[in-house]
């Protein structure tokens, strides 16, 4: 049997509490709760199977629709006894769990079609292989709603009585109305409205007036002011409305007595059902907590040994990326792990203990499906050697009673995991008692994990062939942990050169080497071969890096070769493009003429033959097979698209600004063509207007709207051509005309991307700021 404490070491109820959050009910999670290792391997891999199946089942897309639901397992107790009747709230946890079992009851066929889920629905439902009770849902649907109220629908009488009872209040209600309305009685009220007291329809009468008012007092209010009386001409009325509620009340406890029975009559049953629906609620959240920990079910076996690849402590999972952990032990019972302080090896201890624990207990765990475990019937663990103040123990003391039951209970069918053995106490006696108990665990074939850090442990251990021996790699570079643990590898704790990496005094550090001295010959020496070993694999890894290297020298050739013909090719396209590159470039002067001399007549001109440019262009480029150039700043570069030829000033997220004779021009890099210095001076073939200074004003007061059209479209145009992307036209305000016109007319402008009215700085109202494409 193994015990809770162990268990709760190995952080089982944590991972037991991650379950729980996806569980749909209280009553599930007791279940969760209850979830412990199985004492028969049979029943380990039943379990096991079944999350598989329910797994297949879902990764398919299928679902298994469970909502919420309360637990009703009390209720169910209540039931089997004759006699019991059940309160109108308690009937409504009924009908939820009766509602979630008609979700899930279409569903139970295709679990019967998976051999291990069909007999664990065997073992719950015994004899009938269906669930849901659709009569006594139905009942319930008519007669109790979510809050636990008697509906109308419950019966015709009780509907009846609901409907005379409303008659009747209304009929106290106008009466009451009436008389307060009374002049005569108005005097004596404290205020005009009406209300209940002790379930009586009353009037409010001052305290000084009660004896003016025929009728009861049924009540007085807090500051004794007040007395709420019924009015004598409603005691007729009140009378019948008490016997109708009375007569509601027998109605209801009828009803309730009714489906209290029916419940009475398929208690057997619906309990296994309800047992059914806390099962599936349950591998439903194990799945769920699977998909969230990327957890399997691994191989169980009946051979003690162990086989764990990218497995992952949970708990772990939820605060970091964890280092997966690979580790195999097949032929020998014993594992000693070596290694610096926080270099994993009491995590890694936990993972072994908590997945085997976890796997033992039907559940998935964090390592991939082709894990191996292997089913122990007992769990040892000793990890934490504090003191203990309540029992008066030190630390030693406390670590040597967890190894006296240890060594006493053990066998061949138990997992041992022990923390730095032998530690706390003498470590020349330490290391000698922690060798004698290794030994003897090793001896009745006890499957053992140990960590230390006691050279005498780690030579004892690396001596002894029916032992192995592993590490937790450490960067020796850096001094810090790799945390992967090495299997047949034995490391040093790195203690003296941590201790130098966190600024330890030097000169410590040096007596602390010469006082070592010759001490732990034996661990130097294997040391020294495992040094030997390492540069054995390191030649081979250079040799490996050789061939390496040769690989990467033919296929630099190879692409070099296939550069090559790229770019040949592409020369050949651009020769035959010339005639085509002239045509666009007659095309753009045709524009820039056009920019120049438009008016708003010809706009419509001037967008076809830019659309025209535009698709010709691209049609130009799509074709092009462009070869990347390392393009720099300060590059002298030609823009392929415009015939623009200067030097590279900025570049920024494959975007070029490059500054030619007069004007800076923006690109994309795949748009230019490095070249030459000395194929600098050539001309481009495109003419742009540039021998006007580029303003970024444009004043058109007391200009008619016809003579501003030209200056516009030329302003607009330096304006594109220009390093500046807005400007500002001066149009001034007078009658508004020319300033309506110049808003309307960039409107519609295709160069233009936004304009706006000067703030008070700019000019105000008088000018309009203007934003290029």
């Amino acid at each position: 049997m193994i015990e809770k404490k162990a268990l709760l070491d190995l952080d089982f109820y944590k991972i037991l509490s991650l379950i729980e959050e996806f569980a749909n009910s209280s009553a599930t999670k007791k279940a969760i709760e209850a979830i412990f290792p199985f004492d028969d391997f049979e029943q380990a891999e039943r379990a096991l199977k079944e999350f598989e199946e329910i797994k297949k089942y879902l990764d398919q897309g299928k679902e298994l629709p469970i909502s919420f639901f309360p637990d009703i397992s009390e209720l169910l107790d209540r039931a089997k006894k004759e006699g019991a009747i059940f309160e109108s709230s308690e009937l409504t946890q009924f009908l939820k769990v009766l509602r979630v079992l008609d979700k899930v009851a279409p569903f139970l066929d295709e679990f019967l079609n998976y051999s291990f889920l069909r007999d664990k629905i065997k073992s719950i439902l015994k004899t009938s292989l269906s669930i849901g009770q659709p009569y006594l849902l139905a009942i319930l649907e008519n007669t109790v709603d979510e809050e636990g109220n008697i509906l109308d629908t419950a019966s015709a009488y009780l509907n009846y009585i609901r409907k005379q009872i409303k008659i009747t209040e209304e009929r106290i209600k106008q009466k009451l109305e009436e008389i307060i309305n009374r002049p005569n009685i108005q005097v004596f009220l404290q205020d005009r409205f009406i209300t209940k007291r002790n379930n009586r329809w009353v009037i409010p009468v001052r305290m000084d007036s009660k004896g003016q008012v025929a009728g009861i007092v049924h009540d007085i209010s807090r500051s004794g002011e007040t007395a709420f009386i019924e009015p004598a001409e409603i005691t007729p009325l009140s009378k019948k409305l008490e016997e109708l509620l009375i007569e509601q009340r027998v109605e209801e406890t009828r009803i309730l007595k009714e489906l209290s029975f029916e419940i009475h009559q398929i208690s057997d049953a619906l309990e296994r059902e309800f047992k059914l629906l806390i099962y599936f609620d349950k591998i439903l959240s194990i799945y769920k907590f699977s998909r969230k920990f990327n957890a399997h079910a691994p191989q169980l076996s009946k051979e003690i040994m162990i086989n764990l690849i990218d497995a992952r402590h949970p708990v772990l999972m939820l605060s970091r990326d964890v280092v997966p952990l690979q580790i195999e032990l097949r032929n020998k019972k014993v594992l000693v792990i070596t290694g610096p302080n926080a270099g994993g090896k009491t995590v890694t201890l936990k993972t072994i203990g908590l997945l085997t624990a976890m796997a033992i207990s039907g559940l998935p765990i964090s390592a991939s499906p082709s894990s191996t475990i292997p089913f122990v019937k007992t769990i040892y663990v000793d990890l934490y050697h504090g003191d203990s103040i309540e029992e008066h123990l030190s630390s030693f003391a406390l670590h040597v009673v967890t190894l006296k039951k240890i060594v006493e209970e053990a066998n061949s069918d138990s997992l041992v995991l022990l923390d730095e053995i032998g530690t706390n106490t003498d470590p020349e006696e330490g290391s000698a008692l922690a060798c004698a108990i290794l030994e003897d665990l090793k001896d009745r074939g006890v499957f053992t994990f140990a960590t230390t850090h006691l050279s005498k442990v780690k030579i004892f251990a690396t001596t002894n062939e029916d032992i192995e021996i592993a590490s937790m790699l450490f960067d020796e570079k850096t001094m810090s942990p790799l945390y992967k643990l090495s299997i047949g590898s034995l490391a040093p704790s790195y203690a003296f050169q941590i201790a130098q990496k966190y600024g330890f005094p030097e000169k410590l550090i040096k007596r602390a080497y010469e006082l070592k001295g010759s001490q732990d010959k034996e661990i130097y020496k294997l040391l020294k071969e495992l040094e030997e070993a390492k540069a054995e694999y390191n030649k081979k890894i250079d040799e490996i890096e050789k061939i390496k290297n040769s690989i990467i020298a033919e296929k630099e050739k190879l692409e070099k070769e296939i550069s090559l013909a790229y770019e040949k090719k592409r020369k050949i396209i651009e020769e035959a493009k010339i005639e085509a590159h002239n045509m666009l470039m007659k095309l753009k002067r045709e524009v820039n003429i056009l920019y120049e001399e438009a008016k708003k007549a010809d706009r419509k001109k001037l967008k076809e033959i830019s659309l025209k440019i535009s698709e010709f262009s691209k049609k130009l480029l799509s074709q092009e097979i462009r070869v990347p150039e390392n393009i720099q700043i300060g590059d002298i570069v030609r823009v392929k698209t415009l015939g623009l030829t200067g030097k590279v000033a900025f570049i920024e997220d494959k975007k070029v600004k490059i500054q030619t004779d007069k004007m800076f021009v923006e690109a994309k890099i795949d748009e230019l063509e490095k070249i030459n210095p000395e194929q600098k001076e050539e001309k481009s073939n495109i003419s742009f207007v540039q021998d006007e200074e580029i303003t970024t004003k444009l004043d058109i007061r007391s200009l008619r709207v016809d003579e501003s059209v030209p200056l516009i479209e030329k302003f607009l145009n330096k304006l594109s051509l220009s390093e500046t992307s807005s400007g500002i036209i001066i149009h001034g305000i007078g009658k508004g005309i020319l300033r309506d016109f110049v808003r309307d007319y960039l409107k519609e402008h295709p160069a233009v991307k936004s304009f706006r009215k000067g703030n008070a700085e700019e000019g105000g109202d008088a000018v309009t700021v203007v934003e290029i494409k």
